[in-house]
């Protein structure tokens, strides 16, 4: 027993040397063992990526500059490949540098205090047969002791890269924190012209580059630059036979409960590698109004519930605050729970928050909605109503007015029901068909009800049809 352990004990040790010779020639599947054989094995679905890696180095080795874009699933482990091939390449080239830059600072530092540890340890010493040390080793840059200036250095987006050039790979690695970030035009100005003008102006000589990053949208980084990438490789989840792309990353189970459990815009861009098409996109993150304190005087609080339809849908009410001829959306419920655990949330928010009347859609059971909670609230006024209008239309309808007189949270947390409202709302693309559209319906089912109010001066009350309130530029009160 104890000849049979030492045998399998040199047989590893055999297999790891082999790994760590052919790293040292410039292998990076190689080192990728060498360095973590549990994590890796297995992993057949990523050799796709450590190809394209392979690439960059074999034609940076040759003095050839060339550029890649890899868009993976959350948690397939790319930044930690990225990571294993800044490590790989500062072993290779000692004397050059790398320059990798995030979404936030923060995210850079991670990335350099997970490099720093790396090459400074004994193993990644005896991978490449060197005796150099780190200089410098703190959140800001890695020095080192072979470095001609400085080894790995990089920033968040808009963050301070000058006077440090980079000589061998210049990398972005998810460049926006979130899909709200990804659909702003402004921000994604900001980014392209960060991009342009303080990353490109630190790429030296045949200095290769390296785009890693979800895929939100057609006009990100990567989209812009298609035509100038060399290799580009997006793998969605599941694959075209509706299967995992890796068993070890997450099942088939997992990635059809996640699809059946987000909206359907998050599931293909950060997903299944397919950007949204923000053209026609009605509620520009950028071209909506927000605020940063509730205000303390108010004329009415408002609110609309738009029930879910099915089990994808979403349960929209949101609540406003009515000063003038602005309305601060303050709170919203916005969820896919059942009816039976809806009902005493709407209640109980409802009366902390004080609402005055409420609306609700009587479509597909929403009446018997409405007149149970309306059992259950203290001093809100609660009606029903049947829309009957084309709700496409509706919503591009009132767009203009929603985004000239509903106040939006600067703020608000992430994950919570009022960023997966905003996260739809922002997403919806006028002519699109089969897309989430509860965040803007129930937004116009809201102004419909403001118009009743204080418009038309007609509030129609219960059982009535909602038809639609044709709104041009001359009725809106600014």
């Amino acid at each position: 027993m104890k000849k049979k352990r030492e045998n399998l004990e040199q047989a590893i040790k055999a297999k790891i040397e082999i790994w760590r010779r052919r790293a040292k020639e410039g292998n990076f599947k190689s080192f990728l063992f060498y360095w973590d054989v549990k994590f890796f094995s297995g992993r057949d679905a990523l050799n796709e990526v450590i190809d394209t890696l392979q690439y960059v180095h074999d034609e940076f080795k040759k003095g050839h500059s060339v550029r890649v874009a890899i868009s993976l699933p959350p948690r397939a482990g790319k930044s930690y490949i990225v990571s294993l091939f800044c490590c790989f390449m500062l072993g290779l080239f000692p004397e050059k540098s790398i320059m990798r830059n995030s979404a936030t600072s923060s995210l850079y530092r991670k990335f350099s205090k997970d490099i720093g540890e790396i090459i400074n340890t004994e193993k990644w010493r005896k991978c490449f047969e060197n005796n150099i040390f780190l200089k410098i080793n703190n959140s800001e840059k890695l020095v080192l002791d072979s470095a001609v200036d400085v080894s790995y250095f990089g920033n968040g987006v808009g963050g301070n890269i000058i006077g440090m050039g980079s000589s061998m790979l210049a990398i972005t690695d998810d460049l926006f924190s979130n899909m709200t970030d990804a659909l702003s035009g402004t921000y994604n100005d900001k980014v392209i012209s960060w991009d342009d003008s303080a990353m490109r102006s630190r790429v030296e000589g045949n200095c290769c580059r390296i785009d890693i990053g979800t895929r939100w949208t057609k006009t990100d980084v990567i989209g812009r630059n298609e035509d100038k990438y060399d290799k580009i490789i997006k793998i969605p989840a599941l694959n075209e036979k509706g299967e995992t792309f890796c068993s070890k990353v997450h099942t088939t189970a997992f990635y059809l409960k996640e699809r059946s459990e987000i909206d359907s815009m998050t599931w293909s861009a950060e997903y299944m590698q397919e950007p949204i098409d923000i053209k026609g996109q009605l509620f520009k993150a950028d071209e909506l109004l927000y605020y940063d304190d509730d205000p303390d005087e108010f004329e009415a609080n408002l609110s609309i519930c738009d029930t879910a339809d099915t089990g994808t849908d979403y349960l929209s009410s949101p609540m406003v605050k009515k000063v003038g001829t602005l309305y601060y959306l303050y709170d919203v419920i916005f969820t896919q729970l059942n009816m039976e655990f809806t009902e005493p949330l709407i209640a109980n928010t409802y009366n902390e928050n004080h609402i005055d009347i409420a609306r609700f859609e009587s479509n597909n059971g929403g009446k018997l909605f409405a007149k149970s909670i309306q059992k259950k609230v203290n001093n809100t006024e609660i009606y029903w109503k049947q829309t009957t209008s084309n709700k496409e239309t509706r919503i591009s309808t009132d767009s203009f007015w929603i985004k000239k007189h509903v106040l939006f949270k600067r703020k608000y947390k992430e994950g919570s029901d009022y960023a997966l409202f905003m996260k739809q709302l922002t997403a919806y693309v006028k002519g699109k068909t089969n897309q989430p559209d509860d965040a803007p319906d129930s937004l116009s089912m809201l102004r419909r009800l403001i118009a009743e109010i204080y418009e038309t001066k007609e509030f129609i009350k219960d059982e009535d049809k909602w038809e639609s309130i044709e709104i041009n530029t001359s009725q809106i009160k600014l």
